[in-house]
């Protein structure tokens, strides 16, 4: 900004440096806080300036819990996994590990479906959280400059039109100071 001001500088006859240059404000990107929530999940929330000291911890919160999830049912679904196919290929009714060898072979694989199916729901859950935290970012950048005060009111009214084609209404007025 230095170098832009003495680039624009002039002298005038008594030697004083007058300046044509107008310091603009930053205007509140849209694009901005949305490449930022896509790089870094909460970055645009931080970027926006509104919220964002309950919205980060939500993100990541939820992230992590989603993520254990994640985790949780696929190692599950992995031992119930090994165990069915050790029984499929063995032809045995046992595995010799007690974790498994109460099930029988078509319960195993009920079993390892539902933590398939639960390990996939929460890499949904996962997803959809993600694409979340960017439309919001980007949503309230939209609305960084809106300007909500109390000079906005709403008045809600019954309303009558007396005469011989008479009607009974409601009366609906926005008044914007």
């Amino acid at each position: 900004m230095f170098i832009q001001l003495v680039c624009n500088a002039q002298t005038d006859s008594v030697g004083v440096i007058k300046s044509d240059a107008t310091i603009k404000p930053k205007k509140h990107s849209p694009k901005t806080a949305t490449l930022l929530s896509l790089a870094l999940p909460g970055a645009g929330q931080i970027y926006n300036k509104k919220n964002w000291w309950w919205k980060v911890p939500v993100i990541y919160g939820g992230g992590i819990a989603l993520a254990y999830g994640v985790g949780f049912y696929n190692r599950n679904y992995n031992d119930f996994r090994a165990a069915y196919k050790y029984r499929i290929e063995n032809n045995v009714d046992q595995n010799g590990d007690p974790k498994f060898d109460r099930y029988q072979t078509p319960t195993l694989l009920a079993i390892r479906e539902s933590y398939r199916e639960s390990r996939d729901l929460f890499a949904i859950y996962m997803v959809a959280l993600y694409a979340l935290q960017v439309v919001d970012a980007a949503v309230e950048a939209h609305f960084f400059d809106f300007n909500v005060t109390d000079d906005l009111s709403l008045n809600i009214q019954p309303s009558m039109n007396p005469g011989p084609y008479g009607w009974a209404g409601v009366q609906f007025n926005l008044k914007l100071k």
